[in-house]
């Protein structure tokens, strides 16, 4: 009864019947998460669910590639918010209440005001107000995951939002852009234990990052043939520079100290 209650639901809002059946797996997982503190985030203050693309793929007898694009497909159709985070699995709300078929209260509240306009341009509002907290949503989580996963700072944060016109898609290919380059630069020069390699214990990773990522996203945007390519090989420089100087500057502050110990009095 519940999956055929389901199935008429998304029926009749012009899903296709892989998407239907995507959506009664996830809603289905849903009422396992409602109520369990394990799935409750607390800064979007709604409960979630985590599914692989793989688990689902295996569920559906589809590829992985079918059901990226089935996710896609419902996130701009506003049935899923997809909480992207770095080094962690995805986190999956459902923000349309199949109980009430409308939007959750959190997202109700954003078109409830709008009564002035006739049926059709309060479908199409609702849909774009919807639309837009989603989007808002997602790009929260983004930035929260790469300033508490990550590691980058909240000044670096803001920049790569403003650069990426606060669309969580283009935030996320940003991140996962550095991330790439700063494991590229890493790969054969610095051991896995050192301090230099970590946004923490090496300051520079962060200040250099403030300093030179507008350029080098503004300049591969405007006039790189090869976008991708010209950042990627930028921020690898600009991570081995920041590793070089750090290390630098510990040898020479090592040096000092044996010269100068604090135990010495002039």
């Amino acid at each position: 009864m519940k999956f055929s209650k389901l199935f008429e639901e998304f029926s009749d809002a012009g899903l296709s019947p892989a998407e239907q059946v995507a959506l009664t797996r996830l809603y289905d997982r849903m009422s396992l998460s409602e109520g369990n503190s394990n799935f409750y985030d607390k800064q979007q203050n709604a409960y979630y669910v985590t599914y692989s693309r793989e688990d689902m793929a295996s569920k559906l007898n589809v590829s992985t590639n079918t059901v990226t694009n089935i996710f896609k497909s419902l996130r701009k159709k506003g049935w899923l918010i997809i909480k992207q985070r770095f080094n962690s699995t995805n986190r999956i709300f459902l923000p349309i209440s199949l109980k009430t078929k409308n939007c959750t209260a959190k997202t109700q509240k954003l078109v409830s005001n709008k009564t002035e306009y006739n049926n059709t341009n309060k479908k199409s509002h609702n849909k774009n107000d919807t639309k837009k907290y989603v989007e808002s949503l997602e790009l929260d989580g983004i930035a929260q995951s790469l300033t508490n996963k990550a590691g980058f700072s909240l000044r670096l944060v803001s920049q790569l939002k403003a650069l990426s016109f606060n669309k969580p898609d283009i935030l996320y290919d940003y991140g996962k852009l550095i991330l790439k380059a700063k494991r590229m630069a890493l790969r054969f020069s610095v051991a896995k234990n050192s301090n230099l390699r970590r946004f923490e214990t090496n300051p520079l990773l962060n200040e250099y990052l403030e300093n030179h990522t507008e350029p080098i996203i503004r300049n591969a945007n405007r006039k790189a043939k090869n976008r991708y390519g010209y950042m990627i090989e930028s921020f690898k420089n600009l991570f081995e520079e920041a590793i070089d100087n750090y290390s630098q500057y510990i040898h020479d502050k090592n040096d000092i100290e044996k010269l100068f110990p604090e135990n010495i009095v002039f």
